[in-house]
């Protein structure tokens, strides 16, 4: 029961992520990274998708994301160039399978976010459009490509950053926003 339990949450992980882009370095320094209390607490979406930010540090949060099952993130806000991101790093499945769990490799995600007042928006880095660039020799960012034609950002911190940078307010380069609202205590 626990293996198929786990399975769940590893598709449920995958199928919250298809569509992103992993990299296999952070997106964000100790010098990016801003914390915000107005993030914190438990928000759902118009689609039905749940997420709860928690304070795990001084510095991060706990992320957990539900759509049909629950994935559990360690996420930084970071701020480049005024513009605000998630750091989305994920948390190890509970699983006593150690063979299972080399086999994963984390990675990072990163998603522009906008902090409203009981609203935040969430987009994810465009795989799509990583892959259009890529496939005409325009992605100059190291990465790699694997069989199923996704993309894996491998290139350092400081050449991420640039590249967010200059793609930040690109309509391209995020996907569609999510919507979230903050869910209020029943009185």
């Amino acid at each position: 029961m626990k293996s198929i339990k786990m399975i769940f949450v590893v598709l449920g992980a995958a199928l919250i992520c298809a569509g992103c882009v992993p990299s296999l370095r952070p997106f964000f320094t100790e010098e990016n990274i801003v914390f915000n209390d107005a993030l914190l607490g438990a928000w759902i979406s118009d689609s039905g998708a749940k997420c709860l930010f928690t304070k795990s540090d001084e510095n991060y949060y706990e992320f957990s994301y539900i759509d049909k099952t629950p994935a559990q993130f360690e996420a930084r806000l970071i701020e480049l160039g005024g513009v605000k991101f998630l750091d989305l790093y994920p948390q190890p499945p509970d699983n006593d399978n150690g063979l299972y769990l080399a086999s994963l490799v984390p990675a990072h995600t990163l998603a522009r976010v906008t902090i409203g007042e009981d609203s935040i928006s969430i987009a994810l880095m465009d795989d799509d459009w990583l892959r259009r660039l890529s496939d005409r020799n325009d992605l100059n960012l190291a990465h790699e490509r694997l069989a199923d034609r996704s993309i894996v950002l491998t290139a350092p911190t400081r050449e991420l950053q640039a590249f967010v940078l200059s793609n930040a307010n690109g309509k391209e380069a995020f996907g569609d926003a999510e919507v979230f609202h903050r869910l209020r205590p029943a009185r």
